[in-house]
């Protein structure tokens, strides 16, 4: 109205002017918005019950490596100079070194076999060291290949790590969701070695940015009196993901039409289909509404909230709240 006075709102886009201070809003989300809404209530445990899930889909993937690229024993078919068709690689060497001859040295004798049989002791019976004889001159390509998801985590850390803060912990965690699978069951379709790092590394950046979005929406769910009991049940979930990748590689193993080690990164990527529902059932995170003075959805959040923990949420809260926004600008 042209004689009113004209009331000033904070931003409703997700980001903060710079010519404007943060607000100081954690000392009041968790001393009166929280408890207000339940505390730590039906609606939260649902919530943090939803982010335990993937965890134990995260330790399968973060384990994979001992699988995927184990190195394996080998025996040696035809050593030069020899028909012999039965002679083995000596005891003391090592499973990725293919001597000859037991009896020549070691450094001029690497690797001059002529045919060898590559053998898995554990889990699969074909991984992607055999299928592309990664030994010898390749060996190297395998340290390649084991470093790629851990240089993807690092930089998914970093990079996912910013965007959530930018544009939401919601919208990082669908897109993490949808990129792991895209690329994680590409993986399984590598033509070659080179084929499997790339995709790995951005298994690996997908892999960080999920566990850190799960990560931080858990946290930001609790009190702070529940934050570390309810992120240790979720790492032991993920230790647990670990413990069982063995069965879950024996189960894969010689598997009719298709390579056990492609079998198995299907297998540890596909329950992540799970959390495609999330897109609807796993709201945004109150305490990111509220720092990025996104007051509407904050309240509409609120409601929505004490109604599932049937909390009736006391009026003077609900009409203090749009000063108490104002005051927080201001702050």
């Amino acid at each position: 109205m042209a004689g009113g006075r004209t009331e000033e709102h904070g931003p409703e886009n997700g980001f903060t002017p710079l010519d404007r201070s943060v607000p100081r809003l954690l000392p009041h989300v968790d001393a009166s918005v929280l408890p207000s809404l339940g505390g730590f209530g039906k609606h939260q445990k649902q919530l943090v019950l939803l982010t335990w899930i993937p965890a134990l889909f995260i330790g399968f993937s973060q384990f994979s490596d001992y699988f995927l690229l184990a190195q394996p024993n080998g025996t040696c078919v035809q050593p030069p100079g020899s028909n012999d068709s039965n002679w083995t690689l000596p005891s003391t060497a090592s499973p990725l070194l293919l001597w000859a001859n037991s009896t020549l040295d070691a450094d001029s004798a690497l690797c001059a076999c002529k045919e060898w049989r590559l053998e898995l002791q554990t889990g699969l019976s074909q991984n992607v060291v055999t299928k592309w004889k990664l030994v010898c001159d390749s060996a190297w390509k395998v340290h390649i290949a084991k470093f790629s998801l851990l240089v993807g985590s690092i930089f998914g850390y970093l990079v996912m790590g910013v965007m959530a803060d930018w544009y939401g912990r919601h919208p990082v965690l669908i897109l993490c969701v949808l990129f792991m699978l895209v690329f994680g069951v590409s993986v399984a379709f590598s033509v070659n070695v080179t084929m499997f790092s790339t995709l790995r590394f951005f298994e690996g950046f997908c892999l960080a940015g999920l566990a850190l979005s799960l990560y931080v929406l858990r946290i930001e769910l609790c009190l702070p009196d529940w934050r570390f009991s309810m992120t240790m049940v979720a790492s032991f979930l993920m230790v647990g993901g670990q413990l069982l990748m063995p069965g879950v590689a024996a189960l894969c193993r010689n598997w009719p039409k298709r390579d056990d080690w492609q079998v198995l990164q299907i297998v540890i990527i596909s329950p992540f289909v799970l959390m495609l529902p999330y897109v609807w059932i796993f709201p945004e995170s109150l305490r990111w509404l509220l720092a990025t003075q996104q007051y509407r959805r904050s309240k509409a959040m609120m409601l929505r909230i004490a109604r599932k923990n049937q909390v009736d949420m006391t009026s003077e809260l609900m009409a203090s709240f749009p000063s108490w926004s104002r005051s927080c600008i201001k702050a």
